[in-house]
């Protein structure tokens, strides 16, 4: 016995399903192994959230609200695939690298991001830190 899953749609015609599998590893990533990872070191004592909005906000909310950034950073990230594949009528092909270009960006930001949370945790410097303190030292 076979069946389809039906696709389910938002306005303008949207495939949630296929978004959704479109930013699968941002998900794992980005959104699910970033989350773990700095919920874990903030409860365990072993770090503290490096973002001043979300630390601030994170404090006066509990830690968990952080999770209501990566919701609001989903819905942001449907806008974008929706303004993406809505803009440059007539041009397909830029509209499909512009959308694979962003979520894979973004994929491996998140894998960056989970690397410098365990370095973190096991009593490393942040690389990204440092690598921000360097090029900030370089503009002064």
């Amino acid at each position: 016995m076979t069946y389809s899953v039906k696709k389910y749609s938002l306005a303008c015609g949207l495939d949630i399903y296929g978004f959704l599998k479109d930013i699968r590893f941002v998900l794992l990533f980005y959104v699910i192994g970033d989350l773990l990872t700095t919920i874990y070191a903030i409860q365990t004592g072993l770090a503290q959230e490096g973002n001043p909005v979300v630390s601030a906000f994170a404090s006066m909310n509990g830690i968990y609200s952080i999770v209501l950034f990566k919701v609001f950073f989903i819905i942001a990230l449907l806008g974008s695939h929706v303004y993406i594949m809505r803009s440059s009528a007539g041009r397909k092909q830029g509209q499909i690298f512009a959308w694979n270009a962003l979520r894979h960006t973004i994929a491996i930001m998140g894998i960056i991001i989970i690397l410098n949370n365990l370095l973190v945790m096991v009593g490393f410097v942040s690389p990204v830190y440092l690598v921000l303190s360097y090029a900030t030292s370089l503009l002064v």
